[in-house]
């Protein structure tokens, strides 16, 4: 079955590649475009950044948020919560179920930035949230850089939920659902500027684009070796 995984996961790479261009493409010409209209966002990614580098990890809040996607990832799939333990650089939680979803959640669903955007909107069906929106933003900043930068930061350190469904495969799972993820993220925060339909009809036009290259050029390599024979 690891084996398996592993082809698939080799066959899904070159997607990844062309979301990965895509995604990043669209996001430094947002950055670029946007000038100083969303600068609070970018000072709240900025102050998260230095507060790592130059106080602390602060990992017994990414150890609760990891757990706690965990479950969150388990009740939604149908599973009961046995235990529920949080250290300051440790956690574990145990359900009467597994799979894929369960075991990589912490990795691929930044569960803070998502608490912010429920409790925004929702507190949208109550009163007017306009005027605290550059707050949210601040928030939004600062939530992402935290996921990403400890993610990045424990996947360097051993993790036994890479082991489950092996290492390259999970991976690239990560990333492939990060990105899309942080798609759909970045176009409920930015309403009126991102275009999640635009975005996914660009990735959806590269993906094709790029397996196209792959396939013709294989098939031009194989011809060639033909005609040498």
């Amino acid at each position: 079955m690891k084996f398996i995984r592993n082809i698939f996961a080799i066959l899904l790479a070159p997607m990844i590649g062309a979301i990965g261009y895509t995604f990043f493409k669209n996001f430094l010409t947002f950055a670029a475009n946007s000038g100083n209209k969303f600068v609070v966002f970018w000072i709240g990614i900025l102050i998260y950044i230095i507060f790592q580098i130059v106080f602390y990890k602060p990992m017994r809040l990414y150890v609760f948020g990891h757990e706690l996607s965990h479950a969150i990832a388990g009740i939604l799939s149908g599973a009961k919560i046995k235990k529920f333990n949080v250290g300051k650089d440790s956690g574990n939680v145990v359900l009467n179920k597994d799979n894929l979803c369960i075991t990589l959640a912490p990795y691929i669903f930044p569960i803070y930035t998502i608490i912010i955007i429920f409790v925004y909107f929702l507190c949208g069906c109550f009163f007017d949230i306009k005027p605290f929106y550059n707050y949210f933003l601040f928030f939004i900043g600062i939530s992402i850089a935290f996921h990403i930068a400890l993610t990045v930061y424990v996947l360097t350190i051993e993790q036994s939920d890479l082991k489950v469904y092996g290492a390259f495969f999970s991976y690239v799972i990560i990333l492939f659902v990060n990105f899309i993820v942080f798609t759909i993220i970045l176009a409920i925060v930015f309403l009126n500027e991102i275009s999640i339909k635009d975005i996914f009809i660009e990735y959806f036009e590269n993906i094709i684009s790029i397996y196209k290259f792959i396939y013709y050029g294989a098939l031009n390599i194989w011809v060639s070796f033909q005609k040498t024979k």
